[in-house]
């Protein structure tokens, strides 16, 4: 029961505090004082008691494609392990995780379409030539740990008590940097997006829900911090098992190490976002390529390992 209360507590806090402690950390990292460690929560408060403006050629598709989205991250979150301990809803088949993933990215998509908007046509564009290409490096990453277990399903193989950790740690780095490489092009961070550009017609993630105003567009940003901590969860969980030989088996220290890995990302992220430029638009395969990469090493090492 204390698991389950502390797992909620998890859902409900960490994702926008790992929005604040990234944004806080670029702050930083420019000499700038940055805003509150607690504004995203401020800002999705704020978001929620305001009025809805909705576009004249918008039908109920995009509301129904935001909250879709959101219904879909939220049951990502309750059941995918990106934490030491089990979640509240077993079973996940890695392969329904990257359909569910590519259902609210056709669903975001279509809702920014739906508008009319020029920007949203745009932004949806390249948000499905981003994901044709990042799937694959995906589906190895989270392919090679289920290699080991010979199972595809989530709580299996990131399971501390049944897969095989410390005998294969290389599998499990190739993967968490696979992951993480992942994750810039999902949550379209640099060097493939640049969140913070004011320029519409460069934009991925922001150009799509620029149409998006009151509880709409609330729903929109925890969407994408539920996102935001389900990749970098997941990464700093294949770390974990990587060097589980060397970590103490009590799960609350477990917990603990998980929770710092995440802003340990969120840091490095930031730190990225400083000092790296926005990628042209036909260099952006060549990066992804990297996370294809990643993930084709981790199921080359998982496939030897069991033989």
């Amino acid at each position: 029961m204390v698991s389950y209360i502390v797992y909620s507590i998890m859902i409900l806090i960490l994702p926008l505090l790992l929005m604040g402690f990234l944004q806080k950390i670029k702050a930083k990292l420019q000499n700038r004082i940055g805003a509150p460690l607690l504004q995203p929560f401020f800002n999705v408060l704020k978001l929620w008691n305001k009025t809805q403006i909705l576009s004249e050629d918008a039908s109920f598709l995009f509301r129904f494609g935001i909250l879709l989205n959101f219904c879909i991250a939220t049951y990502l979150i309750l059941s995918v392990p990106w934490l030491n301990f089990s979640p509240m809803i077993m079973g996940l088949d890695l392969f329904l995780l990257v359909y569910l993933l590519a259902a609210a990215r056709f669903f975001n998509i279509l809702s920014a379409l739906d508008t009319g908007s020029p920007f949203g046509a745009f932004s949806g564009s390249r948000e499905a030539a981003l994901s044709f290409l990042v799937e694959p490096s995906l589906v190895l990453c989270l392919l090679a740990p289920g290699l080991l277990i010979n199972s595809n399903v989530m709580s299996e193989m990131f399971a501390f008590k049944t897969a095989v950790n410390s005998d294969n740690p290389a599998v499990w780095i190739f993967a968490s940097l696979g992951l993480f490489i992942t994750a810039l092009v999902e949550l379209s961070r640099m060097p493939v997006d640049d969140p913070n550009t004011h320029l519409e017609l460069t934009m991925v993630h922001e150009a799509m829900i620029i149409e998006a105003s009151g509880r709409n567009l609330a729903l929109c940003e925890y969407s994408y911090a539920l996102k935001l901590t389900l990749f970098f969860g997941l990464s700093v969980q294949c770390f974990l098992h990587a060097v589980s030989a060397f970590l103490p088996s009590n799960e609350w220290l477990t917990l603990f190490f998980s929770v710092i890995g995440m802003f340990f990302l969120a840091a490095v992220l930031a730190m990225l976002e400083t000092v790296l430029v926005k990628l042209k638009w036909t260099k952006c395969p060549d990066f992804i390529a990297y996370a294809l990469t990643m993930g084709m090493f981790a199921c080359i090492v998982a496939l030897r390992g069991r033989t």
